[in-house]
């Protein structure tokens, strides 16, 4: 086969792409680390779809409010592939599969938001200030 480990998004213009509008929180994922550290934590097998293509499909399934792989199967997979700058999505066989893969070792997930959490909480000036039960204020900084 070819060297080529995932397709490329290549987005074109379209009109009237249902559930279209979920693009509209797409700067916001990417800006919060939606792809961040994802390449360095999870790795997939050559394939046409890739780790990002994989998350980026998850969350635009909750922001649609896919609730299951399931309901997947009952989308337009080539309009929502225009979702993604793909031809088409996978297959649900084909992404359970992948999720399988993805999920195989534990702990991977909390790595992920760990190392998310350091960027973000890095990026506050002054550290963050939680409530205590008693009514003080800490401040957390250094993390």
């Amino acid at each position: 086969m070819g060297d080529l480990a995932a397709a490329p998004a290549q987005f074109e213009a379209a009109r009237d792409v249902p559930q279209g509008g979920v693009l509209l929180a797409l700067p916001a994922l990417l800006a919060s680390g939606l792809l961040r550290f994802t390449e360095q934590l999870y790795a997939l097998p050559k394939g046409f779809y890739g780790i990002d293509s994989i998350f980026l499909l998850l969350a635009l399934m909750a922001l649609a409010r896919i609730a299951s792989l399931e309901q997947l199967r009952y989308v337009a997979p080539g309009e929502w592939g225009n979702l993604l700058g793909l031809d088409r999505i996978p297959e649900v066989r084909t992404l359970r599969s992948k999720l399988a893969i993805l999920c195989r070792e534990g702990g991977r997930a909390a790595r992920w938001q760990a190392a998310l959490a350091r960027e973000w909480i890095a990026g506050l000036s002054g550290g963050i200030c939680c409530s205590m039960p008693t009514g003080t204020c800490a401040s957390i900084t250094g993390i």
